[in-house]
């Protein structure tokens, strides 16, 4: 029995060492640096609530409501998710060159502390405001087009050099959803100015000027009758932001789509500057459905009220803001109906 005994307490012994000996080897594993590693391994993207960008010159902060992020240094203002999740993946996607080493010295000369002209900064936080990664990047290497980077969000700060070029850009109109309207040119119908008024002709052809009577340019009017096409805006504020709750808006166009719906946009100038409100609209006030109705007026009432859901939501949300086009676009709203006449 004793020797029964004695081999049961050898066993566990040994069971114990390997488990601790499985363990450290882990650890030492985890922590032996290996070309090609990602610097942010464990990184869940769905987890990050909040993106906070710092540069020497400026920070930007991008915080996360329902399925979107918001630019809190515009007025919270919604981001382009596509931008966000762009950001994300290329945090995941850096790949490491080499390890650097450590130090105070080190992290100067690399541009990591203090943050560097080229350098920024980028922290991660989840929903509850803890931090998930804190991680800086420097300067960029003199050869093989790698940058400096460390990690700042644990006891052990090593600086790393990355596989290629990591470009992280904390402007805000990099992440602004700055997309307005998409409506195809086709599907304008007509057109109201301040001082003339276009209309489709019913065999489908080309807006033709219709007030005041003459021959239009069709340039000039090409140029109007695309205004909602891909429509973007280059700056944006709230409507009593100072910048501009002194503009007068006076002028405004009225375009009207194909499936009665449409689009106002008042328009204010300020010397080079041409700043819009648009207001979606709705042709449609009743919707009927029939106990004989076809499927086909089924369909076609469930796409009059999604558009009308679509024109609410628009007008839910754009109603606080006010917009500064591209000359582009906003050179489009000072056509007048000396312009859309053939001379």
């Amino acid at each position: 029995m004793q020797s029964l005994n004695t081999k049961l307490l050898v066993a566990v012994a040994l069971l114990a060492a390997l488990s601790a000996f499985t363990y450290w080897n882990s650890v030492a594993r985890a922590d032996r640096f290996e070309r090609g590693q990602k610097l942010l391994p464990n990184l869940d993207p769905d987890e990050v609530a909040e993106i906070a960008l710092r540069k020497a010159e400026g920070s930007l902060t991008l915080q996360r409501s329902g399925d979107n992020f918001l630019v809190k240094e515009q007025a919270s203002y919604r981001a382009a998710n596509s931008a966000v999740n762009r950001l994300l993946r290329d945090l995941l996607d850096i790949e490491l060159e080499r390890d650097v080493g450590s130090g105070e010295s080190l992290e100067r000369d690399l541009g990591l502390e203090p943050l560097g002209e080229d350098g920024v900064e980028v922290r991660l936080a989840n929903a509850s405001g803890q931090e998930m990664v804190l991680v800086r990047f420097g300067r960029p290497a003199d050869e093989g087009g790698g940058v400096f980077v460390q990690r700042r969000d644990g006891g052990a700060r090593p600086v790393y050099l990355t596989s290629s070029a990591v470009s992280i850009d904390a402007e805000a109109r990099t992440y602004l959803d700055r997309d307005l309207v998409d409506v195809p040119t086709s599907e304008v119908v007509g057109i109201a100015g301040p001082d003339f008024e276009l209309a489709r002709p019913g065999d489908g052809g080309q807006l033709q000027l219709v007030r005041p009577a003459g021959n239009g340019n069709a340039s000039e009017i090409g140029k109007l009758s695309s205004f909602l096409n891909r429509l973007q805006f280059d700056k944006v504020y709230l409507a009593d932001d100072p910048a501009v709750a002194g503009l007068e808006f006076g002028d405004s166009f009225r375009f009207d789509l194909a499936d009665q719906s449409g689009y106002y946009v008042s328009v204010a100038t300020d010397v080079d500057r041409v700043l819009v409100r648009v207001t979606g609209h709705f042709g449609v006030e009743r919707i009927e459905i029939g106990r004989d109705s076809s499927d086909e007026e089924l369909e076609e009432k469930a796409d009059v009220l999604k558009r009308s859901d679509e024109i609410n939501q628009f007008n839910a949300y754009h109603g606080s803001w006010v917009y500064e086009l591209e000359s582009f676009d906003g050179e489009k709203l000072r056509l007048r109906a000396a312009d859309l006449r053939e001379p």
